[in-house]
């Protein structure tokens, strides 16, 4: 049995310039405390959005939690200047569970992973290092028509790496060392579906069911072009 998890190391964790972004000193101090717990030592905070940007101006930070509720600027022009200011930056959005929306709409615009409060060691390392070592969500799914269309689709292009890879492996040596990977990044990419579904699972299931119907006529019909385009450009 092959084992999914990704692992960040020691020397990643120490060379990383962390930027948390969050109005409730309860939380940011959680946070905070949970990443010096699991090895990450260079933390910097913000209650707001407008003074982290201004920080991020004077300084470089290789990843960026922040909260998805706006203090002081609204979040589409956050992230937006973020990645102006910092081109590879790791932004990861934390929100409760009723916040989902606003979650999503972040990776839409390039934000990795996501992180859910209250923060926990655990939550907190499986967030970073998957946003770190994992898939971003593919852009190309702002073609689909709609977010679970687009769920279903990042699912079955890793469903398609994974099976590749695994066919790779048992003729190259080499392949082996990508099958983890590939496994952390199906496992995410379900995780995310199971998440981010709208109406739930009941809803994912009939996209996943439309998917695979449409997909059965070939890669003719809009969804296997989807499809085609998203496993070409991972």
């Amino acid at each position: 049995m092959f084992e999914s998890e990704l692992k960040m190391s020691n020397r990643e964790k120490s060379q990383a310039t962390i930027l948390i972004i969050e109005p409730d000193s309860n939380e940011r101090n959680n946070l905070k405390n949970a990443l010096r717990t699991i090895g990450f030592t260079n933390i910097s905070d913000s209650p707001n959005h407008l003074s982290a940007l201004e920080k991020i101006e004077g300084r470089h930070f290789s990843h960026v939690f922040f909260d998805v509720n706006e203090t002081n600027m609204p979040m589409v022009a956050f992230i937006t200047k973020l990645f102006e200011l910092e081109n590879h930056v790791i932004a990861i959005p934390c929100s409760s569970k009723p916040e989902i929306d606003k979650v999503f709409d972040m990776m839409i615009h390039g934000a990795r992973g996501f992180l859910v409060k209250p923060f926990t060691i655990e939550g907190v390392d499986n967030s970073v290092t998957m946003a770190t070592k994992g898939e971003p969500i593919n852009s190309l799914v702002l073609q689909a028509k709609d977010r679970n269309e687009a769920l279903v689709a990042i699912v079955m292009a890793s469903t398609d790496n994974m099976a590749s890879i695994l066919r790779q492996s048992k003729q190259f040596e080499t392949a082996k060392f990508e099958v983890p990977k590939q496994l952390a990044n199906l496992n995410n990419s379900i995780n995310l579906a199971h998440t981010f579904a709208k109406g739930g699972d009941d809803e994912l299931l009939v996209a996943l069911q439309k998917f695979c119907i449409e997909r059965s006529k070939g890669p003719s019909t809009r969804l296997g072009r989807l499809r085609k385009k998203l496993q070409h450009e991972r």
